[in-house]
């Protein structure tokens, strides 16, 4: 059993903490451990535990707006996969939760124009569904 040095713990959680703060899932994350730093999962389970409370600990000093933005990019990322995976279903639940949820001062209901498969310029990341809504 190799010997790791806290060196290369340190440099693993934070290359951990980077991409959680990239809004990568903490699945992908250990995958990635696991596949880049070759350790088993409980390692990486660990390491991106440790990342995970370092993020955490960072809530305090946060403003609103910058934990709302994470938020939308957690949503938006799960709306992506689930739009990669054709679950069209998900990715629009995902999209209302996020204009119930999060409603834009402007323009509430941009979701709408994609829903009836029209096409918006001020809807952000929706369109990207908008073609597989219409089939």
């Amino acid at each position: 059993m190799p010997i790791t040095t806290r060196k290369e713990i340190k440099r693993r959680r934070l290359d951990a903490l980077a991409k959680l703060n990239t809004s990568w899932g903490v699945g992908d994350t250990i995958s990635y451990l696991v596949r880049d730093y070759k350790i088993t999962r409980r390692s990486a389970n660990l390491d991106v535990t440790c990342a995970s409370t370092e993020l955490c600990k960072n809530f305090d000093n946060t403003e609103n707006t910058d934990m709302l933005a994470w938020l939308l990019t957690k949503i938006q990322r799960v709306a992506v996969k689930s739009e990669e995976d054709k679950q069209y279903g998900a990715a629009v639940g995902c999209y209302r939760n996020q204009e119930e949820e999060y409603p834009r001062k402007k323009n509430t209901n941009l979701l709408k124009p994609v829903l009836k498969g029209e096409k918006s310029t001020e809807t952000l990341s929706v369109l990207t569904c908008s073609s597989d809504l219409k089939n």
